[in-house]
């Protein structure tokens, strides 16, 4: 994956993070994975993208992590349950990561656009993107808990680019 398609994700996850969480994350290592499908955590939200890069972003944490940010999100002090008031707001979490991003790509010449997200919640998450889309992981620590960010993008083929929407 392209340097070019990194730097708005760090960009905007910092954004959103401080913004929504009101927290400064701390970024770990980040790295490449290895193994397909991929184990996520009891929560997970996936976002696609679609146009000169496409692919997807799925951010992963575990249920306690979800509900400490869902409930920080919707200002409470705690949440017992993922109703669909606390997943609407990891929804719209991931969805503005990945707004941001899309628009800082647009800017640098990637037009592109992103789906509806995607919220499982589960004991056994696995993900598999499509085999020839790589996943760099962008692992973030925060006071609500642990989140993975995991991008698998990929430049779209020069016939796909024309048929972006955008």
């Amino acid at each position: 994956m392209k340097v070019d398609y990194l730097n708005p994700f760090l960009n905007s996850i910092v954004q959103i993070v401080q913004s929504q969480l009101y927290e400064n994350p701390q970024r770990g290592r980040i790295y490449l994975r290895t193994e397909y499908p991929y184990r996520a955590g009891e929560v997970a939200i996936i976002v696609g993208i679609t146009g000169a890069v496409q692919g997807q972003v799925a951010l992963s944490m575990s249920r306690s992590a979800a509900l400490a940010a869902a409930a920080r999100m919707m200002m409470e002090d705690a949440l017992d349950d993922l109703d669909e008031y606390a997943q609407s707001a990891l929804s719209e979490m991931a969805n503005m990561i990945t707004a941001n991003a899309t628009i800082a790509l647009a800017d640098a010449g990637f037009s592109c656009d992103i789906t509806p997200p995607s919220l499982i919640v589960g004991s056994d998450i696995r993900i598999s993107p499509r085999e020839s889309i790589k996943t760099i992981v962008i692992p973030l620590e925060l006071t609500v808990g642990a989140i993975e960010v995991n991008l698998s993008l990929e430049e779209a083929p020069a016939g796909a680019q024309a048929m972006s929407p955008n």
